[in-house]
């Protein structure tokens, strides 16, 4: 009866340690990241190509907990950092929570996600460095929705700050000495004796359309875009073909916006269609260099023909008159 009774306590006494073994192992081992929760979030998961949002980071921890912010530098994942702040911290309850946030953007559409934020921290009386994270958040990024019943509006000039007394004394000091100079080098050139006057014969000026239609076909020939450079490329076409403008329509195209040419080209004469033509393209490429717009290789390709044909169209027809 007692080797019975024997058989029946063993198992249950064995039972009884291997689960306080169990229950002290699990205390034990109780992952370090419990004690740190980090959360992340943003005011707005929809946004417009280079809107401005705020992703905030918030960390809770116990008091003996040192956490280790890691310095962002220029990026958070595929998103621009446009300012951060400093942390922040608050204690309720024995519990303390530090906050950063971030002002970011993105310059390109398409769904992007903020990657999960790490952090590491250590503990009183622990040495080692743990590691927690935030969950990542998914943001939508829209492109910028184009009316094209309206036209498109000229970027506001650069501000201009009035001269100080300091400024306009150097200037006016710098235009002093060059008036002197100036005088010098004509009193010394007037005393000495007059040198035999040398015809240089002048090469007749290339007209307007001939000097655009030559550096038009040598930018299509190099073929930027094609290496990548396509806002390099619009802005060489653009100027070649503004340069032409002023040659032919004696306006200073090259120191205009598009809505400045196009406002001095309403006081001449130009073929059925031209005027939208050239409002079209110069637009076109405004876009490109201004807005980041990515045309398709198909437009880039037209481009130049296209640009030719508006010179061609509007050169000037010299009158042959005949002899009489």
């Amino acid at each position: 009866m007692q080797s019975s009774f024997t058989k029946k306590i063993i198992p249950v006494f064995f039972a009884v340690v291997i689960a306080s073994s169990l229950s002290f192992s699990q205390l034990n081992m109780t992952p370090q990241t419990a004690e740190v929760s980090v959360s992340a979030e943003t005011d707005s998961t929809h946004i417009t190509i280079g809107d401005w949002f705020r992703y905030s980071v918030r960390i809770q921890h116990p008091a003996g907990v040192s956490i280790l912010w890691k310095q962002q530098t220029d990026t958070l994942g595929a998103f621009v950092i446009v300012h951060q702040d400093s942390v922040s911290k608050s204690e309720s309850n024995g519990v303390i929570a530090e906050q950063k946030s971030f002002t970011l953007s993105k310059y390109d559409a398409g769904v992007r996600t903020i990657p999960p934020f790490t952090v590491g921290y250590t503990s009183t009386g622990d040495t080692i460095v743990h590691i927690a994270q935030s969950q990542p958040i998914t943001i939508q990024v829209a492109t910028v929705a184009v009316d094209t019943t309206q036209g498109i509006k000229d970027i506001k000039p650069p501000l201009t700050l009035p001269w100080t007394w300091k400024e306009i004394a150097i200037y006016g000091g710098i235009f002093l000495l060059i008036c002197a100079i100036a005088y010098l080098i004509y009193y010394y050139m007037k005393k000495r004796r007059k040198p035999k006057e040398i015809v240089v014969e002048e090469k007749p000026a290339v007209p307007a359309h001939v000097a655009a239609l030559i550096h038009l076909r040598e930018l299509e020939a190099e073929r930027v875009w094609q290496r990548g450079e396509v806002k390099l490329f619009y802005s060489k076409a653009t100027e070649i073909l503004r340069a032409y403008f002023e040659g032919r329509f004696e306006i200073t195209a090259l120191e205009m916006t598009t809505d400045e040419i196009m406002s001095q080209l309403q006081r001449v004469t130009l073929p059925d269609g031209a005027r939208k033509e050239i409002e079209a393209m110069l637009t076109s490429a405004d876009l490109v260099k201004f807005a980041k717009f990515a045309p398709m290789p198909a437009d880039n390709e037209a481009f130049i023909p296209r640009a030719i044909k508006i010179v061609e169209a509007t050169r000037l027809v010299e009158e042959v008159v005949p002899n009489v």
